[in-house]
Formats: structure tokens, sequence, C-alpha cells
């Protein structure tokens, strides 16, 4: 069984769209503080983005859990 975290991240720009940014292999144990500061950065550095983040409107964190299945009889 293998498993995994995303880290999504959703702005508004300044036409009051959503822009959500997923990041894979996210550490499930981050610090708040530490997400703020990401969306921050993402915030402050956001004219390499075609649509410039200007509001974090939400954070959370993913985990998925795979688990195979036998399809041998």
């Amino acid at each position: 069984m293998a498993s995994g975290t995303n880290l999504v991240l959703v702005f508004k720009d300044a036409e009051e769209n959503n822009v959500t940014l997923n990041y894979k292999y996210a550490d499930p144990q981050v610090q708040a503080s530490s997400v703020k500061a990401l969306a921050n950065g993402i915030i402050t550095n956001g004219s390499i983005f075609a649509n410039t983040p200007s509001v974090a409107k939400s954070a959370k964190l993913v985990t998925t859990i795979e688990t195979p299945i036998s399809l041998d009889d």
C-alpha cells in the first residue's frame, strides 16, 4: 500500500478568478506557518504565472492511499 500527500493552494487573481496550485510530495507534517510563508511568497513573486495570484484563499493537504487489488482468481 502506497500513499502520497499533495499541498493544494487556491488564490484569487485580479479578476476574482480562482488560481489553483497543486504541489505533489508535500510533507504531511508541514507547519501552517510554512504554508502561509509559501503562499505569501507566491503572491509576492506571482508575475511568473499567467494568471497572477493576488490573494490567498485556502490551503489544504490531500492524502491519497493506493491499495493494489489482485485480479487473479
